[in-house]
């Protein structure tokens, strides 16, 4: 019977641990969210090339799940395009792409928007931070209620707030200027060392504004030539009228 009572009381010690150091982990975390949050929300916001690829990458993967249902694809945009993680075949990705760009052209906004983005998750921290220093701060006591308020708001608020932040903040749907100027694999840094060679790589689509120092116009295009021993001939530029 003593050795119950200890093994219990012995329970009860670690569970409370536990739920400090959740407690004080969260408090630090939602402090963190709150300075770190709205400066990621800007650079996208000020980055217009950025919110762009940003809306292409989401059209992109919408596109293929709507062909062939929910995927495991991920995505992330940059200034010059965006990656599409996955395993997804290049022509495929490639074919979806330049859909999603044209559709998106034609208005279908909502093509922009994407459940998984993780602009959501984003989203769900803030909520998170705020509603557990706000309960924090009307209780006065760190314990595990702000705590609870905050998981759940986040799981109420987050998705829901997410759409609204990707239409305003994160993407630019009108791409009307954007064009496709390629697509390549790049694998996996070789950092991850031996875990390289069972990770498929990244598909990056490259993208360009119309009209760019340097950059071919959406009306004008080049072509190349290649040969069986894989050596590469320009072929010229061509323009549609």
């Amino acid at each position: 019977m003593l050795l119950l009572t200890l093994i219990f009381l012995a329970a009860l010690v670690l569970l409370a641990l536990f739920a400090l150091t959740v407690t004080i982990g969260v408090t630090l975390t939602s402090l963190v969210t709150l300075v770190t949050a709205p400066g990621q929300l800007l650079r996208l916001l000020r980055d217009r090339r950025l919110r762009r690829n940003h809306a292409l990458e989401h059209a992109t993967i919408n596109v293929i799940e709507e062909r062939y249902g929910p995927s495991r694809l991920t995505g992330m945009a940059r200034p010059d395009g965006f990656l599409i993680r996955g395993g997804a075949p290049a022509g495929l990705v490639l074919e979806a792409a330049q859909e999603a760009l044209a559709r998106l052209r034609a208005g279908e906004r909502r093509l922009a928007i994407h459940p998984r983005c993780g602009t959501t998750l984003v989203a769900s921290q803030l909520v998170l931070a705020l509603t557990f220093l706000a309960v924090l701060l009307v209780t006065r006591q760190l314990t595990l209620w702000p705590f609870l308020a905050g998981i759940l708001a986040a799981g109420l608020l987050g998705p829901r707030l997410s759409p609204w932040l990707q239409r305003w903040v994160t993407t630019d749907a009108r791409v009307d200027s954007l064009a496709i100027t390629g697509i390549e694999l790049q694998p996996w840094s070789a950092q991850l060392g031996w875990a390289a060679l069972v990770m498929p790589g990244s598909l990056f689509v490259r993208t360009a504004q119309a009209g760019a120092p340097g950059e071919e116009s959406e009306d004008e295009f080049g072509y190349t030539v290649v040969i069986r021993n894989q050596e590469e001939i320009p072929g010229g530029r061509y323009r549609i009228r």
